[in-house]
């Protein structure tokens, strides 16, 4: 009988396991989807919420304050979106701002390049004239000098080349000679250049010159157009470098204009999860009222269905409780008679122990007995030395 009952408790002990591995997957499940039908409810009074602050021009009572938060947020959000675009537009006005300085540095140097060609024609033209001695006799002085080291140069060059020598170690030293000296005379040669160009520069400069036609009337009319141009551009490439220079002093406030734009965005973000909390509260205050008969006049048509869809929702989530509270109070019975299960087995196990120790007792004492009687069968050989 104890065996049987031994092996009824293991079969019931594997069916209780199973069903209760497959009501808690049913509770994981439905749990699952409560969570799911929460979120569609938050949703839809997130949704409701917005659509009715939308409408509403001031709030009353209860709503008073989200109405209050909700405006606050707004104009929060409105804010920081229009300082994104501001910071925007003028980054772009910076870009536009430093393409229109290029361009002006660039006007110039092609005005400077021309004024520098114009000085440089006007300064061999004064210095190979001769009109002006007093004016050219320092400059043609120079000129002698320079004259004479380029000729000097060109001649030192001719006299390396003009025969090729077998010896290589010769012919590396001549190279690196011949290196070096048309070095220096690349550099006579410009010196020559801006002797002229020095001379022009300082020659129309001068405030004693009267027009007397031809070509020096014609370099001093253009050197003045230019030199007048010039300004103009100057001018305006400075205008263009402080209003370039404002603009990023305004933009490198706070950290510079992807630092704030950053930081603003996180700000928005920030104010969309505040939205949709407030939004959500004063959905979840509407459908108080609603459940109270209150607000119908605030309510259209498509709040009711909104209403209408949460309240089932709610109904669905509600029926979903009890369905999880049913399949506990099942799990509950399986864990139960599992605990009895185990607890019959243990009775059994220990009352197979007990029966054991029992059966050794009855054979000890047995063995006490047989003990006992085998002493007093000692006592008499002992006594009378004789053996039964």
């Amino acid at each position: 009988m104890m065996e049987r009952s031994c092996r009824i408790v293991k079969k019931n002990t594997f069916v209780y396991s199973k069903n209760m591995e497959e009501r808690r997957k049913n509770i994981k499940d439905l749990e699952q989807k409560k969570l799911a039908e929460f979120r569609s409810i938050n949703l839809m009074l997130e949704d409701l919420g917005e659509t009715l602050l939308s409408r509403t021009e001031t709030g009353e009572g209860d709503a008073e304050e989200l109405f209050r938060e909700y405006r606050r947020i707004r104009q929060e959000t409105a804010d920081s979106e229009a300082l994104i675009v501001t910071i925007q537009e003028d980054t772009a006005r910076l870009g536009q701002a430093g393409e229109a300085v290029a361009r002006s540095e660039q006007a110039l140097a092609q005005i400077k390049q021309r004024l520098e060609r114009l000085y440089y024609g006007l300064g061999e033209w004064v210095l190979e004239d001769g009109t002006y001695g007093d004016f050219t006799e320092p400059y043609r002085r120079q000129l002698d000098t320079l004259r004479d080291k380029v000729k000097s140069l060109e001649d030192r060059i001719d006299g390396l080349t003009e025969k090729e020598p077998a010896n290589i170690l010769v012919k590396l030293g001549r190279s690196t000679q011949s290196m070096l000296l048309r070095s220096s005379l690349e550099k006579a040669r410009s010196a020559v250049m801006l002797l002229y160009e020095t001379a022009g520069e300082k020659f129309a400069c001068r405030e004693d010159l009267e027009p007397e036609g031809g070509e020096l009337d014609r370099f001093l009319e253009e050197i003045r157009e230019l030199r007048k141009q010039a300004g103009t551009q100057r001018a305006e490439s400075d205008r263009v470098k402080e209003e370039r220079r404002g603009i990023a002093d305004a933009l490198n406030t706070q950290g510079g204009p992807v630092k704030r734009i950053r930081t603003l965005e996180k700000k928005i973000l920030r104010l969309k999860d505040e939205f949709r909390v407030v939004s959500g509260k004063y959905g979840g205050l509407a459908l108080e009222k609603a459940r109270k008969g209150e607000w119908e006049a605030v309510f259209d048509q498509d709040d009711r269905l909104r209403l209408q869809k949460i309240e089932e929702t709610w109904n669905y989530i509600r029926d979903i409780e009890g369905r999880i509270e049913k399949i506990k109070a099942a799990l509950a019975i399986d864990e139960e008679r599992a605990a009895i299960a185990r607890m019959e087995k243990a009775v059994l196990d220990h009352c197979g122990r007990i029966a054991a120790a029992e059966r050794a007792i009855e054979d000890l004492k047995e063995r006490i007995r047989g003990a006992e009687q085998h002493i007093e069968e000692l006592k008499k050989i002992e006594a009378y030395g004789i053996k039964n």
